[in-house]
């Protein structure tokens, strides 16, 4: 296809006829995207000059050696995202060694007589105290004592009531590693409705 009376300059050629500079941009889109999709094993463009003058472009050049090459600029090109998901760690099953914790002693749900005054509570773990653990006890959820490396603590001067009691192991910066199972004791105590009269 050729391009006649224009009035604007294609690549330094004055053409005659304004009317047609819709079609000359049309083609260099077409051109463009040739050079895009062209092989790319000769992804060359040529400007070709015939003898009025003329100036046409194509991938293929004429064999009378008129064509010029011309340089493209390089598409822009965005690289695709990698939209493949990355995989999460595992949660690290070494923060918590023990296989069983457990308050061992008092049994759940029993019965602190009147006259028992005080009660040893028992921790069971398996395997044993890891160094640079301790073990905090709790009584209705809070603290009894300073964490310690010990598996028994003595509660005394328990009042009448129903009480909960559970322990949990901490590490060395007071973070809690794992947690027993929670063991409810019925406290009794001597009523003062049913105080033995002195007897003189």
């Amino acid at each position: 296809m050729t391009l006649q009376r224009t009035q604007v300059l294609v690549d330094g050629h004055q053409l005659r006829d304004t009317g047609v500079l819709r079609q000359a941009a049309a083609i260099c889109c077409v051109l463009l995207s040739c050079a895009t999709l062209a092989d790319p094993a000769d992804p060359t463009i040529y400007r070709v000059i015939d003898a009025q003058g003329k100036v046409s472009y194509t991938d293929t050049p004429p064999k009378d050696g008129t064509a010029e090459p011309v340089t493209l600029k390089e598409v822009n090109t965005q690289p695709a995202m990698d939209a493949r998901k990355v995989p999460v760690p595992a949660p690290d099953a070494a923060t918590n060694p023990y296989t069983r914790i457990e308050i061992a002693s008092p049994a759940n749900d029993s019965t602190i007589p009147p006259g028992q005054l005080s009660v040893v509570v028992q921790l069971q773990l398996e395997p044993a105290l890891q160094p640079g653990h301790m073990v905090q006890f709790y009584l209705d959820g809070k603290p009894q004592g300073p964490a310690a490396a010990a598996t028994a603590i003595t509660l005394d001067e328990l009042y009448r009531d129903s009480r909960a009691i559970h322990a949990a192991i901490v590490d060395a910066k007071g973070t809690q590693v794992a947690q027993s199972n929670s063991v409810v004791i019925h406290v009794k105590r001597p009523s003062v409705k049913h105080k033995r009269p002195v007897q003189h």
